[in-house]
């Protein structure tokens, strides 16, 4: 009888919420949805990357690029179902330990949820249909480039989507519809994650193209993998100085929107994780300048790299190290940091179609450091937009501790 009464009990749907110790919930959700990201955001990255590179290819007739293109749909195949499957993990845990404001948000949100979620029928069938036809498509090279991008699009729609719920948890504007899908941080956002998932993705892939490298013994195959490596290094890099223009226009829509979310983020308990984002950066930006030294030196090459060196180093040093009112000067330092990188790219470009150099030891180090840098400030950017809400997970709407518990619909009809 007291087991079958202890059953009873824990079926029942009044339950305490539930409370993760040590850990604690937010981080719990956090963790798994950052795990879950990993992997979405590369294949949203990729899906473009890849048809891309197979258009390149097709234009100048190089089969580098179709190697390459065709290496990154064959991951895409296999990972898509692995990222979805932890999205819709994180998505169990979510609504665990978060009844009420799973409830809330998905209520407000319901259509847009329906349709992104559909839409992956659509990304799984193009993802199929892109890879495993590929040999049949070698005639028919332009269509074939447009089922890539089509699936592309179809993935970056949901990506359209779900942007809406994540800058409305920061940004949330009154009312229903349209007005809280548009919020006043959702472009900006859309912006930069698109442009930080084609950055990071190309310098994961030029890390990973730097230990094929090493590893390879055939020297035919160590050459190619050298090419793949500076040919996404550079995609990464480019991408990068737009990622971190739209960054600070990002940064100032939450401003505006949320001013308390963006002072609370900047000087509350949090703050350092923006000294954090800066070190990465930086790393990002030193490396580059160092790989493009390395690869191809020019005279100006090792001028340029410590300069982007010292500019980079001010962009991390803490704001109580700025003279009063001088704390424009990181701003000044980070821009100089791109533009200078970004002249080091351009006279390090070879003048015309050369025999790729094997990789050097060296090298092989600097792709790989900023290949790790990148998915950690990847991450990183995104438990900096989380800790912003402080203790509220719709901000200035829905605290933390309103978010657990069953949700209880205010009347008839509510739901849609």
């Amino acid at each position: 009888m007291a087991i079958a009464g202890l059953l009873a009990t824990s079926s029942s749907i009044n339950q305490p919420g539930i409370q993760l110790p040590f850990i604690t919930n937010r981080w719990a959700v956090g963790t798994f949805f950052l795990i879950h990201i990993i992997f979405g955001s590369f294949t949203m990255g990729a899906l473009v990357l890849g048809p891309t590179y197979e258009w390149i290819g097709l234009r100048r007739e190089d089969p580098r690029y179709e190697r390459l293109a065709r290496s990154l749909g064959n991951v895409n195949l296999k990972i898509f179902s692995l990222g979805a499957t932890l999205g819709g993990f994180a998505v169990i845990v979510l609504t665990a330990l978060y009844p009420t404001f799973f409830v809330t948000l998905i209520t407000l949100f319901f259509w847009p949820a329906v349709v992104a979620f559909s839409i992956w029928f659509l990304t799984l069938g193009g993802i199929l249909l892109y890879n495993l036809r590929w040999d049949r498509f070698r005639l028919r090279k332009g269509a074939h480039i447009l089922i890539g991008y089509a699936t592309a699009a179809t993935e970056h729609s949901f990506l359209f989507i779900i942007v809406a719920l994540d800058s409305y948890l920061l940004t949330p504007r009154a009312g229903q519809g349209l007005s809280a899908f548009f919020n006043p941080s959702y472009w900006p956002e859309l912006g930069h994650r698109f442009v930080g998932n084609l950055s990071w993705a190309s310098f994961f892939i030029a890390a990973v193209a730097a230990v094929y490298a090493a590893a390879s013994r055939l020297p035919a195959n160590r050459l190619y993998f050298h090419w793949a490596a500076r040919t996404s290094l550079v995609v990464g890099f480019v991408t990068l100085a737009v990622q971190v223009m739209l960054g600070a226009v990002f940064v100032e829509s939450i401003k505006q929107a949320s001013p308390g979310a963006f002072h609370y983020s900047l000087e509350g308990p949090f703050a350092w994780l923006w000294l954090v984002q800066a070190t990465f950066i930086a790393i990002l930006l030193v490396g580059s300048n160092l790989y493009f030294w390395q690869s191809r030196s020019t005279a100006a090459g090792p001028i340029l790299t410590v300069l982007v060196a010292v500019a980079s180093l001010i962009t991390m040093a803490p704001a109580a190290l700025y003279p009063k009112g001088m704390f424009w000067l990181r701003y000044l330092a980070l821009g100089a940091a791109v533009l200078l990188s970004l002249l080091h790219w351009l006279i390090s470009r070879p003048r015309a179609r050369t025999r790729t150099q094997d990789l050097r030891r060296s090298s092989q180090v600097t792709l790989a450091v900023t290949g790790a840098s990148a998915l950690l400030l990847f991450l990183l950017m995104g438990v900096i937009r989380t800790t912003a809400r402080s203790d509220y997970t719709i901000y200035g709407v829905m605290k933390e501790s309103d978010s657990y518990g069953i949700f209880q619909a205010p009347s008839k009809g509510f739901y849609p």
